[in-house]
């Protein structure tokens, strides 16, 4: 019997490049923009390890290597490290190229190596063709350990030698980490995806107060209007609005007519999950409010 495989056959089209097609076997294909990918894509909107498609489970799968644009998967785009299977007709697109999904087509494989092709030889004899031996290109966290990427950047002379490629795969294995946080510092600025502890930090940039005590998804919330309630600072919506994502209800604020500098805060905490509900309203008040103004807090 024959041996085949599942193939993926898409075709890629962009700028500075011809439209083609790829066929993709089991070993997957990781596209971006350094020269260590399976597919180099030289554009600014490509991160240097932007995304890959996988074979699993006898399925095709795309998934998203926390690239600083996205990958979209039919104008979706796709959570980071979250894998998505692939259908024909499916459109991929990363920065300005698309891939279209075209087809899955089973080939024959060749002869393994444990199974040999038998090649004629002059004197009528059959021999089995030895198997070519090939490059390991073992991968860590995106580095060849064979080579170091670097190399591209050093003058042609260095390319071949062994020892250099080496040698610079230690400082690049080092510099990794950096190099993926600069190349990807957006997300430390997208209120969905920085890291929990900046939450409040980012907060305290427009000086909008954002408590521990909240639930982190609440938490993100606010991070996601800061802009809208600095603006509106000092103002009654902009009161209203951080009293209602603290509480999950809006607020009444009335400004009686005679007391002009005073105003009154009546305020539904039945459902609010927070301990201590007076004490964070009045802290909010006293951080929003005009320096001349006084207030009475009223909790329903």
């Amino acid at each position: 019997m024959i041996a085949t495989e599942i193939r993926l056959l898409v075709r890629i089209s962009g700028p500075d490049i011809e439209e083609r097609q790829l066929e993709i076997g089991p070993q997957g294909l990781r596209v971006g923009r350094t020269r260590d990918n399976n597919l180099a894509l030289e554009n600014r909107e490509i991160s240097r390890q932007h995304m890959r498609i996988i074979w699993r489970d006898d399925k095709y799968f795309i998934e998203d290597l926390n690239s600083s644009n996205g990958t979209w998967l039919n104008d979706v785009r796709l959570v980071p490290r979250e894998a998505r299977e692939l259908r024909p007709d499916d459109i991929i697109r990363m920065g300005p190229f698309l891939m279209r999904v075209l087809r899955l087509e089973i080939v024959p494989l060749s002869p393994s190596p444990q199974e040999p092709a038998l090649l004629p030889q002059s004197n009528g004899l059959v021999v089995p063709e030895k198997p070519r031996k090939r490059e390991p290109r073992a991968e860590v966290h995106g580095l060849l350990t064979n080579s170091s990427t670097w190399l591209q950047y050093l003058p042609a002379i260095y390319e071949d030698d062994p020892f250099v490629g080496r040698y610079l795969l230690i400082f690049e294995s080092l510099f990794s980490p950096i190099t993926w946080m600069l190349d990807n510092f957006d997300f430390y600025l997208d209120a969905d995806t920085m890291p929990t502890e900046w939450l409040q930090w980012v907060g305290s940039w427009f000086d909008i107060l954002i408590l521990s005590e909240l639930p982190v998804e609440k938490q993100r919330q606010i991070v996601h209007q800061l802009g809208w309630l600095f603006s509106r600072r000092g103002t009654r919506a902009g009161l209203q609005r951080l009293l209602e994502l603290y509480f999950d209800t809006a607020p009444e604020i009335l400004e009686p007519d005679d007391e002009p500098c005073h105003f009154i805060v009546k305020l539904s905490v039945k459902q609010s999950p927070l301990k201590n509900s007076r004490e964070i309203a009045e802290r909010l008040i006293m951080s929003q409010k005009p320096a001349f103004a006084s207030f009475t807090l009223e909790l329903l």
